[in-house]
């Protein structure tokens, strides 16, 4: 078979891979560090989408809420403090609650914002990890490996879209956040933990080791070593904030 042949054969239409990445992860994974080529686009794409549909599909009852905050706030104040905003004044303030912008725009840019430069951080982590261990792998196969292993994401986008649609209430407890809510910061750290987690997970530690060549075992430490690190830090700035929050709360 000459080689013109055999690339023909070996090239893999999108939803080939798409279905490869669930149902053949490894092989799959193999196969693109080999020939990806700029085939990371369809993820990207997807995850990009897939972000952005359920905060576009959760903007009305979202807006209702905010405008049930505002009613809640209204009263309270009412009560404690005898302060009653004229009927003018409570329709500004649900305005400016359930603004477009504030219920769509901004949490749409900055979840786009957030998914690249998670991305890029988790690509730049794993690649230095992965070279400290004793791999070798350009940072662009480690992007595009990054970039793939987000489909369980995507497809965690595509049931929360779904539920949002069926029940119109939107997910209040992510993962397993439902049972810490009286503890913040905790349940910011339960509310990572899924299923999707895990397969992410599994999925990045398959292709650190592709891409790395480095054995099973360093390749999960590399992985969840990176997991850990992005979540100390990240939980680190929610208590910070908190803290922040209370010490207004108290001047206030």
């Amino acid at each position: 078979m000459s080689e013109n042949s055999r690339n023909s054969v070996e090239r893999r239409s999108p939803p080939t891979l798409l279905w490869g990445m669930i149902a053949h992860p490894r092989t799959t994974l193999e196969y693109l560090n080999r020939r990806g080529g700029a085939s990371w686009w369809v993820p990207l794409v997807l995850a990009v989408i897939f972000v952005v549909v359920p905060v576009l599909v959760a903007a009305p009852a979202l807006a209702r809420q905010a405008r049930e905050a505002v009613v809640a706030s209204q009263e309270e104040m009412a009560e404690q403090r005898g302060m009653e905003l004229s009927a003018e004044q409570q329709a500004q303030v649900e305005s400016i609650a359930a603004s477009p912008f504030i219920i769509v725009v901004f949490p749409t840019v900055g979840s786009v914002i957030g998914l690249i430069v998670g991305w890029l951080a988790w690509a730049g982590a794993l690649y230095l990890a992965g070279v400290a261990l004793g791999g070798r792998s350009p940072f662009g196969s480690m992007f595009r490996t990054v970039v793939w292993a987000w489909l369980p994401y995507v497809i965690r986008g595509v049931l929360q879209t779904i539920y949002i649609l069926a029940t119109g209430q939107v997910i209040t407890h992510p993962g397993l956040s439902g049972i810490a809510a009286e503890s913040p910061v905790l349940s910011a750290f339960l509310s990572r933990i899924d299923l999707f987690l895990v397969w992410n997970l599994v999925l990045l530690i398959i292709g650190v080791g592709v891409v790395t060549h480095l054995p099973r075992r360093k390749s999960a430490i590399v992985t969840l070593g990176v997991w850990v690190l992005f979540t100390a830090v990240s939980l680190g700035f929610t208590a910070i904030s908190l803290m922040i929050g209370r010490q207004f709360g108290a001047l206030g």
